[in-house]
Parts: C-alpha cells; structure tokens; sequence
C-alpha cells in the first residue's frame, strides 16, 4: 500500500485522532502538568465566593457584554501575555470563558509565568450561570 492509499483509506480517521489529542491535551494534561486545578461552581460557591481572589474572564470583549460575571476582570485570552503584569501574583487566579477549554489554556500560560495558585473554573461562563450564580450584562 503507498503512502497516497493509506492516507486516502485512513486520512479521516488520523486528522479525528489529532483533533481528540489535541483536545485531550489542552483542556486535561497541560493543566495538570502545570499545576493547575480545576473548580466547579460549588467549590466556588463553598470556599472562594467570600475570599479574597482575582476571577479573570478570557472570553472575548463582545462575550463578556453578553453575560458576566460581577466581579470578573476581562482579559482575552489573546492579549493575557501582554496583560500579565496586571494580574497580582500573590492571590489565587480563577480562569473562566464560555466552557473551559480556553480559562485552561489562561491558566496554564499564568501557572508557568509564577502565579502560585491557579483554578479553571469547569464549565465557563454556562456552569456559572446554571449554578444561579449572579451575572451581569453590559461593561
């Protein structure tokens, strides 16, 4: 079989596969990795509602208009390298967007760039507001 049949017969089935790693990796194993924990809406609820934290929104400017969440600080994820010097270090930082998969990738890139105690906040900005969590609109 030459390289063009086998890629015709079985090029579907390798570009899934790299897609489904590449899903598996960014949203599960890099954060791991990097020390990341993940934080569902009750362990929010429970523990960091009333402590002191910074809860960082990466989704992008139009989204955060659509529905945030009050106390939440707007970084897209796209402008997080440039921002890291606004983001104060020595609190713990809860990464959140739309469902997961980019706060993952926030918190792995603040993880490696010294900030000490970082959550993604499973399910974004939809666990958020299933949970009856309070959210705002607008800026």
């Amino acid at each position: 079989m030459s390289m063009n049949d086998f890629m015709h017969q079985y090029g579907v089935y390798l570009f899934v596969g790299l897609i489904v790693a590449w899903t598996v990796w960014s949203r599960w194993l890099s954060p791991r990795l990097a020390g990341v924990r993940s934080l569902s809406a009750t362990d929010y609820l429970s523990r960091w509602r009333n402590e002191a934290h910074t809860l960082l929104d990466v989704r992008s400017p139009g989204e955060y208009a659509s529905q945030h969440a009050p106390d939440a600080v707007l970084m897209p994820l796209g402008e997080l390298r440039h921002g890291l010097d606004k983001i104060e270090k020595s609190l713990p930082v809860i990464c959140i967007c739309a469902s997961g998969s980019r706060s993952a990738m926030a918190a792995v890139t603040l993880a490696k760039a010294g900030v000490k105690t970082v959550y993604n906040f499973s399910g974004g900005m939809a666990a958020w507001s299933a949970a009856g969590l309070p959210v705002r609109k607008g800026r």
